[in-house]
């Protein structure tokens, strides 16, 4: 019974203190709007993010306190979606990579336009920053 009652106890502290850091730690990206381009002129335009959740913090950079950041680039489709989104820079290398393009893959902008046409912007850079508080 005290083993039964030892593990208990422990699993529900892993899953407090687990939890708490999951919710405590910060994914912060650089802004809700990021420049792209558009065209062969390469006409630098803004666009605004209208869904940007935060990519999930990878559990074992919670465990061994690891913060770093990621730089995504990607294009934002005429109907806001994201396209083929991919790492650019990272730092440490091999930490937050997976999570970043998942959370990128999820978001969504207005649908963007440039004179009133509209139009699919290429080369959006995002920079998406993992530090735990």
């Amino acid at each position: 019974m005290a083993f039964t009652n030892n593990f208990i106890y422990r699993s529900l502290l892993f899953l407090v203190i687990f939890t708490t850091c999951f919710f405590l730690s910060t994914s912060v990206f650089s802004a809700t709007k990021h420049k792209g381009i558009i065209g062969e002129d390469g006409i630098e335009i803004e666009v605004s993010c209208v869904f940007c959740s935060p990519p999930t913090y990878p559990r074992n950079a919670i465990r061994l306190g690891r913060e770093g950041y990621v730089v995504v680039v990607f294009d934002v489709d005429t109907d806001g979606s994201v396209l083929d989104p991919y790492v650019v820079e990272s730092e440490p290398t091999g930490v937050f990579e997976r999570a970043a393009i998942k959370a990128v893959r999820k978001w969504l902008y207005a649908p963007p336009t440039y004179n009133e046409v509209s139009v699919k912007v290429n080369e959006v850079r995002a920079k998406l920053s993992f530090n735990l508080q």
